[in-house]
């Protein structure tokens, strides 16, 4: 069976963080809103209608062959940080939706000492200070990557 359409999974996902308790405002992060920091993750979402418009491509342009997994990467201020994962990782220890071959996975989150960011200094110092370490974060779609294989998102 193909995957659903995105209106599909994403109401799959809203009715998940309801009945985990967690609040129903998503906030779609990419790989490039990540930054490691030395005692977790620092988060930069982007305005919220082009993050939108980016995971409706991304999910739209996904690999029908390759499992996606939505995860949930921590909480701020009534929304949840959610990403779009082209490969699983440890995403998989949740919710399994074996007839669309997707994840959704509200149990790994970041850790408690994440940070949201909101200005061009303070980001810009994080990304210099960054460590290296394999994490969730490598997995989430790249806006640049998407932007590699098909062109400028619409």
């Amino acid at each position: 069976m193909p995957r659903p359409d995105f209106e599909t999974a994403l109401q799959f996902w809203i009715a998940l963080l309801a009945e985990r308790g967690l609040p129903q405002n998503v906030r779609w992060v990419f790989n490039e809103d990540f930054c490691r920091t030395l005692k977790g993750f620092a988060v930069r979402p982007r305005p919220v209608a082009e993050a939108d418009r980016i995971v409706r491509f991304a999910f739209a342009h996904a690999v029908p062959s390759s499992p996606l997994a939505i995860v949930a990467y921590g909480e701020f201020d009534g929304e949840v940080i959610t990403g779009l994962q082209g490969d699983v990782f440890s995403a998989d220890e949740d919710v399994y939706h074996k007839d669309w071959d997707m994840y959704f996975d509200t149990i790994v989150t970041m850790s408690t000492a994440s940070l949201l960011v909101h200005d061009d200094e303070t980001w810009a110092s994080l990304r210099k200070a960054e460590p290296m370490f394999l994490s969730e974060a490598d997995y989430v779609f790249s806006v640049a990557g998407l932007e590699r294989w098909y062109g400028p998102i619409p």
